[in-house]
């Protein structure tokens, strides 16, 4: 959905959006519609914020077992949209917090599915794991440990650490 800035003034102009968003993160299978509601107000005469939520569900594989899990997404975000083409800064400038919200734009209209997009990939945990005391695959054999015992740990005499599971006995 396009949202054309020039229409917007200092009251609060609230829009709800319901739409799929192309997600680019392999491994991840989005089982529903995104619901987004944006609130834009105009700030000053070319700056604009720009605060909003979503909600998704999305499926992804557990990372130690592989079993598929539904997760849930419920985010808040925000932004701060400037009217002008982005500053060229010098290749080592550090960045504000300021900096990390703001958007610069050439043209006064903002596209919610990009917006989105990129929120989805910000609120996705860096990992999923199906249940806390999820046991993940063996390494050597693939079985699921959650499921059942393997015993291929145990079988590994030629291993060069062998001989430490001897002096344990002992």
């Amino acid at each position: 959905m396009k949202i054309v800035l020039v229409d917007i003034t200092a009251k609060n102009h609230r829009f709800n959006i319901v739409e799929p968003v192309v997600f680019l993160d392999e491994g991840v299978e989005q089982t529903a519609d995104v619901q987004a509601e944006f609130l834009v107000r105009q700030n000053k005469e070319d700056m604009y914020g720009l605060c909003g939520n979503l909600k998704t569900q999305v499926l992804k594989s557990c990372d130690r077992c592989g079993k598929a899990v539904q997760y849930y997404i419920d985010e808040d975000f925000q932004y701060q949209l400037l009217l002008q083409e982005e500053p060229q800064l010098a290749s080592e400038y550090h960045c504000s917090d300021e900096d990390y919200e703001m958007l610069y734009l050439a043209e006064p209209e903002i596209d919610s599915s990009e917006i989105l997009s990129e929120q989805l990939l910000l609120a996705l945990p860096l990992h999923i794991i199906c249940t806390d005391d999820c046991k993940g695959l063996c390494d050597r054999c693939g079985v699921d440990l959650n499921n059942e015992q393997c015993t291929c740990r145990e079988s590994n005499e030629n291993s060069p650490f062998a001989i430490l599971k001897k002096l344990q006995k002992n």
